[in-house]
């Protein structure tokens, strides 16, 4: 069953608040917008999380949040989803792309606490977002510094939606050396980044080849090819098939 979204709310203090340990039958997931809030699960010693932070509790689990001054601000969800025993315990999730890219996208889309039917099914989508993310690699990736660098090194390749952008623009832009970003990037991912730019640009072809009407002289400028020869160069070189030939299936 996909997450049937209960209730979202938006909370805020300025002083000291706490809510005791409690549990209840359904999901929760906690963001943290500002400053700090504190958190125990049962039995166990007290969490703090911070402003971009998430916290997703399983049914059933008893837990407790403080906060203390100078105040804090958070949205709650709270949500039905089965089956309620795939997680055993509370999942945090520290502030990184995801979290920051989740959270934005709830802010931007629902202003309001009393949501829309398109508002309410918009958010229940992005729960069950969040849990094919808890189940990827992705999740499983350590925060350091290095990984973090590896991450906003593939946001800005997908970022630029298929069209061309250079190590030495990747370099230049994040203030590291051309040996430096591509040493580290073979290290983490065991592939080159060149090669990891070429994949990302050869999958958008693909999909604009497949499933866009647009012709081949469109897709190879929006691309940002230099021309149709280079466009088709590079698609044969990557799949053994010219663009045409990818098109028509054969």
């Amino acid at each position: 069953m996909n997450p049937n979204l209960l209730i979202l709310f938006k909370g805020e203090r300025h002083d000291y608040g706490k809510v005791n340990m409690h549990a209840h039958k359904f999901w929760q997931l906690e963001i943290v917008t500002r400053h700090h809030v504190a958190y125990t699960m049962l039995n166990e010693e007290r969490q703090l999380l911070s402003a971009g932070d998430m916290l997703l509790i399983p049914p059933g689990l008893e837990h407790e949040f403080v906060y203390e001054p100078p105040g804090a601000a958070w949205i709650t969800l709270k949500f039905e989803r089965s089956p309620a025993d795939c997680l055993q315990r509370e999942v945090t999730l520290r502030k990184s792309l995801f979290t920051e890219k989740f959270t934005a996208s709830l802010l931007a889309m629902v202003t309001g606490t009393i949501l829309r039917p398109y508002e309410k099914r918009f958010v229940e989508g992005m729960l069950e977002a969040l849990f094919m993310y808890l189940e990827s690699e992705e999740a499983d990736q350590t925060e350091d510094a290095p990984s973090q660098l590896i991450r906003t090194v593939t946001d800005m390749v997908r970022e630029r939606n298929g069209k061309p952008i250079s190590v030495d623009e990747i370099a230049q832009e994040l203030s590291y050396t051309r040996s430096h970003i591509s040493k580290l990037f073979r290290q983490l991912t065991g592939e080159s980044l060149k090669s990891f730019i070429d994949r990302i640009r050869l999958d958008k072809a693909k999909e604009m080849l497949r499933y866009s009407e647009f012709n081949i002289s469109y897709i190879t400028e929006e691309l940002g090819f230099k021309d149709i020869f280079t466009f088709s160069r590079f698609f044969k070189r990557m799949t053994g098939a010219n663009p045409r030939q990818y098109r028509s299936g054969k």
